[in-house]
């Protein structure tokens, strides 16, 4: 075969290709949705909420998406959908070549879990509350208080940001997560909290100096609690500057 018959063969396949897909994609294009498929991915936790649950978020605030054609769908929509799920950080969507919207979601990661009055919920790194689940459960520091403020769930106030403060700094220090069982924020808005090891509380004072306060904490449960006894003193005191203040247990 000649060169150019053969340039020009080529030539004609590639136009011709080019064609099929144009018709195809304009063909899919004018085709209608019909279904939503939904994926969470989950960052070192349970998965808190169910599939079903975001594609009926979807169809609830778009309730003709069935009878939408393909080219039509609204992914912008479709993600404010998906985001008004409390469970769910982040999603994006976008329409398969079978006709299906293809919504991936990113789940919220519990730092703790907070009984605010008579409401229990969970709390991420980026302060976002959001309900416990009734799927499953996470085994994270629990939180509550003398809380004196409503709560709003998009606006903390300052003493559920201090909460937020020391949540993410057990968070981040795990060393440091291991010595604490809860955190209790009193009405002045001092923190307290409940130790994993021995019959005592932790003053905490304010959110401030964490690093400092808990590395003297770990150095007087390593160095001076094994001389005293775990069960000598009933509370801890960290509120002072380089200080580890401690109250016997009157027992």
């Amino acid at each position: 075969m000649k060169r150019p018959l053969k340039i020009g063969l080529i030539l004609a396949g590639a136009v011709i290709l080019t064609a099929l897909t144009i018709a195809a994609n304009v063909a899919r294009s004018h085709s209608q949705v019909h279904g939503i498929d939904v994926s969470i991915r989950c960052v070192g936790t349970p998965q808190l909420v169910d599939e079903q649950v975001v594609a009926d978020s979807i169809l609830a605030a778009l309730p003709h998406l069935y009878a939408t054609r393909v080219g039509d769908v609204n992914r912008d929509k479709v993600v404010s959908a998906a985001m008004h799920v409390p469970f769910i950080e982040e999603a994006s969507a976008s329409v398969s070549v079978s006709g299906k919207v293809v919504v991936k979601t990113k789940q919220r990661r519990p730092i703790a879990r907070v009984f605010y009055g008579k409401r229990e919920l969970y709390m991420d790194e980026n302060g976002a509350m959001f309900p416990t689940s009734k799927i499953a459960e996470c085994n994270v520091l629990v939180a509550s208080g003398e809380f004196t403020e409503p709560l709003v769930i998009d606006s903390l106030n300052s003493q559920m940001l201090a909460l937020l403060e020391v949540a993410k700094f057990l968070d981040l220090n795990k060393n440091y997560s291991i010595l604490i069982d809860q955190l209790y924020i009193e009405s002045d808005g001092n923190i307290m909290m409940v130790s994993k090891l021995g019959d005592n509380t932790i003053e905490l004072g304010n959110a401030s100096n964490l690093n400092e306060k808990f590395s003297n904490l770990w150095t007087f449960y390593r160095k001076g609690m094994p001389r005293a006894g775990w069960n000598t003193y009933s509370k801890i005191s960290l509120k002072y500057n380089g200080q580890v203040v401690c109250t016997k247990d009157k027992k």
